[in-house]
């Protein structure tokens, strides 16, 4: 349809239909509970097959396929990819623990993680490989559009404007989940949890879009994405709010 579009008019475009699917998802998928949140990881992949079949016709070229980073899986940054969201979770979780605001459930701990044998061992790790690879696939139908598509198509603003940019963004494109659902982040004061959450994602996303472009591949960032997912559950479910306060 548009073949000429310059790499900002396609990021433009493209965060407009994956705006539109989200807020269509959140008016009219409610009924579908909080399957809704599953559902709605993949938007940002149909706002790139539209942006690559109808809109540019970018998806009948190699070319146009490449600039998404699914060719290679830039395996050497695979390992930082998953350790890195580990330490962020770890770190803020002991921050939590130690100071009084929740505590480790130790009951909860003990059913995630058993050691006390070789085949407990290898059931946790199983468990975890496993936790990671089903994240990593979820969270692709998000990266294939936040990092695979948006953050090149926006480094005509410069690398760093381009990676707070697409943090930034993807983060708002959270936010008709936040306000017209009753599924994502309900709990707190709406402004107060929606102000970090954009901060929080904006940060993520600087260090997703870095392992993007360090690695030529989207493989990394979904893999990070995935891992913050994971782990941010698993450390969740570990924690017991201690009095009024809640553990977000």
């Amino acid at each position: 349809m548009f073949n000429q579009l310059s790499s900002l008019n396609k990021a433009a475009l493209f965060y407009s239909f994956a705006l539109g699917l989200i807020l269509v998802f959140a008016l009219l998928g409610q009924g579908l509970g909080e399957m809704i949140l599953i559902l709605a990881m993949f938007t940002p992949l149909a706002a790139v097959l539209l942006m690559q079949f109808v809109v540019t016709h970018d998806g009948t070229t190699r070319a146009g396929w490449r600039i998404l980073g699914l060719h290679q899986l830039g395996l050497r940054i695979w390992a930082f990819a998953i350790l890195a969201p580990f330490l962020v979770m770890f770190c803020t979780y002991g921050i939590v623990w130690s100071s009084g605001i929740g505590r480790l459930d130790q009951t909860v701990l003990n059913s995630v993680i058993v050691l006390d044998s070789p085949a407990g061992a290898l059931q946790t790790m199983f468990n975890i490989l496993r936790g990671l690879l089903i994240s990593m696939f979820l969270a692709l139908g998000e990266e294939i559009g936040w990092r695979g598509y948006l953050l090149p198509h926006l480094l005509p603003l410069g690398r760093t404007r381009a990676l707070l940019l697409s943090g930034l963004l993807h983060g708002i494109w959270h936010l008709p989940l936040i306000f017209l659902t009753p599924f994502y982040h309900a709990s707190g004061d709406r402004w107060t949890v929606t102000i970090s959450f954009l901060l929080t994602l904006t940060v993520a996303g600087v260090f997703y879009g870095y392992l993007r472009l360090t690695s030529q591949s989207v493989w990394p960032a979904a893999l990070a994405h995935g891992a913050f997912n994971m782990f941010l559950s698993t450390f969740a479910a570990m924690t017991v709010a201690i009095g009024s306060a809640e553990v977000l």
